[in-house]
């Protein structure tokens, strides 16, 4: 008769202790490179859990459910690129200029998670018709918006770009700029969306207001 022997907690691997916000910010960054990989149905709450260095049983006291874990993971990825739209302001005392656009989408696209933040974006676009996930998606685009625009109408307000523009126009344009090249390097993994960078530059020239 075999005679099972208890392994050595020597041996057994222990979970890390965290703090309940250090454990959910964890979570979170697990999550984000599973449904990025994944897609949402193709992504496991067990495979996000070991990543997290925890149990399934703990995901859910901080998560109802995987739909609202996603919600939380594109609130965090879309609104990130509030830092973007800040980048645009410039420092106290300079004047800001139309010229910041290509610059900030050159840095983007040199970023190595552009690819992961593209795929969550598609991913959050092919379930903005889910009720929870949906209104996670349209709270956090409107959220980038509001401080481009902003930037936009300071640019005005310097000078720097034409008065006689709409600025919600021109957050319409910069915005889907960033969007098809940030699509582009995902899918292609190549330098074409670099061309981004030289139709933000053709952008810039055109909101410029013309010479006194």
């Amino acid at each position: 008769m075999s005679i099972a022997v208890a392994p050595d907690p020597a041996e057994t691997p222990r979970r890390t202790r965290m703090s309940g916000e250090d454990r959910r910010v964890a979570l979170l960054a697990a999550a984000r490179t599973e449904f990025a990989r994944h897609g949402f149905h193709g992504a496991g709450t067990a495979a996000i859990a070991r990543a997290a260095d925890c149990s399934e049983a703990i995901l859910y006291r901080h998560f109802r459910s995987k739909r609202e874990l996603l919600a939380e993971v594109l609130r965090a990825e879309i609104g990130g690129r509030l830092a973007d739209a800040r980048a645009l302001a410039p420092p106290p005392g300079v004047t800001p200029g139309p010229g910041a656009l290509p610059e900030t989408l050159d840095a983007r696209l040199a970023d190595g998670e552009i690819g992961v933040t593209a795929r969550l974006i598609l991913l959050a676009i092919s379930m903005s018709d889910d009720p929870e996930v949906g209104e996670a998606v349209r709270g956090a685009f409107l959220a980038v918006r509001a401080p481009l625009r902003g930037a936009v109408e300071a640019m005005q307000a310097a000078g720097a770009v034409r008065g006689d523009l709409d600025p919600e126009a021109v957050t319409w344009i910069w915005h889907g700029l960033f969007l098809a090249a940030a699509v582009r390097q995902a899918m292609a993994g190549d330098a074409a969306a670099l061309g981004a960078v030289d139709a933000a530059r053709v952008l810039a020239g055109l909101l410029e207001p013309p010479a006194s």
